[in-house]
């Protein structure tokens, strides 16, 4: 572990510029009687002159996370150099960005690391040969797919965002059609990648089963044009697929930054001309802006952050960051039973010799998550899992049942939806209920 060599790595001239401007910043904050930086909130003193340079990963993340703290966060980066061969450095963003900003753009070959268990933006990575999709228009797809996740963001946490917080960045080229799309909300973000990814690839099933399924009725992707949905189907040299790369959201992984190409490439992600995304106004520099913007795990502060969480089983969470639990108009219950008798019989019959382990009923949502214990049979695979049981999901606004499963082989499936038989809809119709009694009223008078 030592201190970057920025001499090397870098312009020399680059360098000194860059050592006279903070020399000169440190001079100020001097002649101010200012006590230790570390003290003191980064607005003031602006951020810590903090530099380390690894070899290995582990002891990069280990360095950023013991040295951050609620006003200066640090963050690791990936820096190519000859060969590509990747090393990591420790460094506030805005610091690395001084030295960074003045690369050629060939060399600008870096990559965030977004952290295991980390509060993290949720972000996409799309892309699509052209050659084999020549009638496919990028930038309307893009737009479709960001309308469709803010829309998802509203329905789950009532978390308001449109276009104006989406970065979007492109670096695509005659062969290949690549944008990065960061959302960047207001002190929101989600519990860590993980969580992110399983909304990502839940939205994407969703797509999937809504384009090859006839149902016409969808919560959210009835307010699209079927049409529109397919065009982000793409073909590869695999088959046809959404254009949405869904395994980004792994351990520790390395996502290119603002202005970065990849090695041996001259594919720098910029702004995309059709980007309607406001840059923060906390900077006067627009290019530092977007840089810090478009970071999927850099926040200026995280104690206020509110997290989203999406879990295996697609219930969801919100949670604040200094863990006081926030249920944003979600009131869950859990319990072994729902409040409808005749609905509980029938998942019972369903999934007999199993049995009912808990109820959990989404208020807001018109939601009941069954989960069993004791039927294992899985509609994705034909078979029972050997360990992993799996759950039912009842939509109490459309009056459907369907089956999801805990495996992580089947993560996303989502079996054909049934209607649920007539006798329950009555049970369950509360305007049904309320005709009802008034019916019994009539009678009886």
């Amino acid at each position: 572990m030592s201190e970057i060599n920025f001499h090397k790595f870098y312009d020399t001239k680059i360098v000194v510029k860059m050592e006279k401007q903070n020399a000169d910043s440190k001079q100020k904050v001097s002649e101010t009687g200012a006590k230790k930086h570390e003290e003191m909130p980064f607005n003031i003193l602006g951020p810590r002159e903090f530099l380390m340079n690894f070899d290995k990963q582990v002891d990069a993340l280990d360095t950023a996370s013991k040295e951050s703290n609620d006003y200066d966060m640090l963050c690791t980066f990936v820096y190519q150099v000859d060969n590509g061969y990747r090393k990591f450095v420790v460094v506030h963003p805005e610091i690395y960005w001084r030295y960074y900003e003045h690369l050629p753009p060939e060399r600008r070959c870096s990559y965030e690391v977004i952290p295991e268990n980390h509060p993290c933006r949720l972000y996409l990575d799309l892309e699509y040969s052209i050659e084999l999709n020549l009638g496919h228009n990028g930038p309307s797809m893009t737009n479709t797919l960001i309308d469709i996740f803010c829309m998802y963001l509203l329905k789950h946490w009532h978390v308001i965002c449109n276009r104006y917080n989406v970065v979007n960045l492109d670096s695509s080229t005659s062969e290949k059609f690549s944008r990065h799309i960061i959302f960047n909300i207001q002190d929101v973000a989600f519990k860590d990648n993980y969580h992110a990814g399983r909304l990502v690839k839940s939205v994407c099933a969703d797509i999937l089963n809504y384009v090859t399924s006839k149902e016409k009725q969808h919560d959210i992707l009835s307010c699209f044009e079927k049409t529109q949905l397919e065009q982000l189907f793409v073909e590869t040299k695999k088959g046809k697929r959404l254009f949405i790369d869904t395994a980004v959201y792994s351990k520790n992984r390395h996502f290119r930054i603002y202005k970065s190409t990849k090695w041996g490439k001259q594919s720098n992600l910029e702004i995309s001309d059709d980007s309607k995304y406001i840059p923060s106004s906390v900077y006067n520099d627009k290019e530092l802006s977007i840089f810090l913007d478009s970071l999927i795990s850099y926040f200026i502060t995280k104690k206020n952050l509110i997290l989203l969480e999406y879990f295996e089983n697609c219930t969801i969470n919100t949670n604040c960051f200094k863990d006081t639990v926030q249920r944003y108009n979600y009131q869950e219950s859990d319990s072994p039973c729902s409040k409808y008798p005749m609905l509980d019989k029938y998942i019972s019959n369903l999934i007999s010799p199993g049995k009912i382990r808990t109820c959990k009923h989404f208020e807001t949502a018109k939601i009941l998550v069954y989960e069993t214990v004791g039927y294992r049979y899985c509609e994705n695979i034909g078979r029972c899992h050997k360990s992993n049981n799996v759950f039912w999901i009842v939509n109490l606004k459309n009056k459907i049942i369907y089956q999801k499963c805990h495996d992580q082989d089947c993560f996303g499936f989502k079996s054909k939806s049934k209607q649920l038989p007539e006798e329950i809809y009555f049970q369950i119709d509360e305007e049904g209920d309320v005709l009802l009694n008034s019916a019994m009223a009539r009678d009886i008078v």
